[in-house]
C-alpha cells in the first residue's frame, strides 16, 4: 500500500511541476510584461501575432498560470523584469 502511495504522490508532483520554458516563451512573457501588446511583440520579434500568442498561451500553460495578471507576477518574482522605483 505504502509503494502504491508513493507512486501516486510522484506522479501528481509530475504533473504539478512546471516545464521549463522556452527562450522565445520567455521574451515573449518579458515583453508582456513590460506592457507591450501582442501586436508590438509580433512586431519587434519578426512573427505573426498568432505565433505571439501561442507563445505566451504555452507558457501560461507550462507554468499553470490563468490570466496575464499572474504571468506578470511570475516574470516580477523571477527576475525576468524589475520595477523601477521612481
Amino acid at each position: 500500500m505504502k509503494e502504491l502511495e508513493n507512486t501516486h504522490n510522484e506522479v501528481i508532483s509530475a504533473v504539478l511541476r512546471p516545464r521549463k520554458l522556452t527562450q522565445r516563451e520567455r521574451e515573449v512573457i518579458k515583453r508582456v510584461a513590460e506592457g507591450y501588446k501582442n501586436w508590438e511583440i509580433a512586431e519587434q520579434l519578426g512573427v505573426k501575432v498568432r505565433t505571439v500568442e501561442a507563445h505566451r498561451t504555452n507558457a501560461m500553460n507550462k507554468l499553470a498560470l490563468r490570466n496575464r495578471v499572474q504571468l506578470i507576477r511570475y516574470a516580477i518574482q523571477t527576475g525576468l523584469v524589475q520595477i523601477e522605483a521612481n
